[in-house]
């Protein structure tokens, strides 16, 4: 096993103000992504959310058009045309599925979750969920079907306008493609070059380490491994769920979509305890790679202070060098209670 959890410990050293202009050191952590070996900095700074009503946004909402609420859907939605989709749109229970707008790659659906209009972050329970991603599914079954030349699949969520979401309505993008985006590209070649070094593949010997390791590692669902991210990817610590026996979306049975959505409640119910109420997720996936494996990461977003700040700043807009202010393992303990 060639997992390493590198880091850089270093200290700013300043006259504090608030601490009566005593001597004081604030530290900070560089550490290395495990797989990648991209860097992000730590700090452990004492932070809590507060609570932001979000009636204000929904209310606001709700005196807007939505194009994804029952009585709008069948009109002022696309279709796809009936080569890709013979129906034209994917119906799954509650959920509807249709043409991305804004396209981020050569097939791009949306994946409306139910017909309510705004779904409070606690109400997102595994049967809230389902109907949306058994649909993304198909929709990805479908493209590689016709498609010979897709190999990346990947689904994704901005939930509230935080995260970058322009509609209250809940929904998910399910993305397919011939070219990764820069975190699948990685995610793949460092696979590639682990198992070249190591003849082993990263994702089971990561597991091992973090369960071994037991700073971050937070439980196993069925076929789901869930854990906090070595190297957060925003200003709070996000979660990564791992399928160790699974490279692609399409390979996904109804029980592994059960445990993923298991879990995923489980983080949604730890967020609201800690007054987050946005967040992004995207499942990172390919067709048929013998070392890479499905896995998903979810980053939760911080709703607007009242000064209007955004949780994010030049060194993730310009840097591309995510920070975070705490570290993962003062929140693990806090994550596994609501896996117990």
């Amino acid at each position: 096993m060639s997992i390493s959890f590198r880091k850089i410990r270093a200290k700013n050293r300043l006259i504090n103000p608030f601490k009566d202009f005593s001597l004081d050191e604030i530290p900070l952590e560089i550490r290395f992504d495990p797989l990648t070996g991209q860097t992000g900095r730590v700090f452990d700074l004492f932070f809590k959310a507060e609570r932001i009503d979000p009636s204000e946004t929904v209310n606001r909402s709700e005196e807007m058009f939505c194009p994804f609420c029952p009585d709008a859907i069948e009109k002022s939605t696309p279709l796809f045309p009936p080569e890709i989709i013979p129906d034209g749109r994917i119906r799954v229970g509650e959920a509807s599925l249709i043409p991305n707008l804004v396209p981020f790659d050569k097939y791009a659906g949306v994946a409306i979750l139910s017909h309510r209009h705004f779904i409070p972050i606690e109400d997102l329970t595994p049967e809230t969920m389902n109907d949306s991603f058994e649909a993304a599914q198909i929709f990805a079954e479908r493209i590689a079907e016709i498609d010979s030349e897709i190999g990346f699949f990947s689904i994704n969520w901005n939930y509230m306008p935080p995260a970058g979401s322009s509609i209250v309505h809940p929904h998910i993008q399910v993305n397919c493609g011939e070219f990764p985006t820069n975190e699948q590209r990685m995610q793949l070649e460092s696979s590639r070059e682990y198992f070249r070094k190591n003849g082993n593949t990263f994702w089971h010997d990561f597991i091992e380490a973090e369960k071994e390791n037991d700073e971050r590692y937070i439980g196993q669902i069925d076929s789901t491994f869930w854990m906090m991210s070595y190297v957060p990817q925003g200003f709070l610590p996000d979660i990564w769920c791992i399928f160790p026996d699974q490279c692609s979306i399409i390979d996904m049975g109804k029980n592994d979509i059960n445990s993923f959505l298991t879990g995923l409640s489980k983080v949604f119910s730890y967020f609201n305890r800690q007054n987050i109420l946005s967040f992004n997720m995207s499942v990172f996936s390919v067709k048929d790679e013998e070392h890479f494996r499905l896995n998903a990461k979810i980053c939760p977003r911080l709703l607007p202070r009242p000064i209007g700040n955004s949780d994010q700043a030049y060194l993730q807009a310009v840097h591309n060098e995510p920070f975070c202010v705490r570290p993962p393992e003062s929140l693990c303990k806090k994550v596994k209670e609501f896996f117990d």
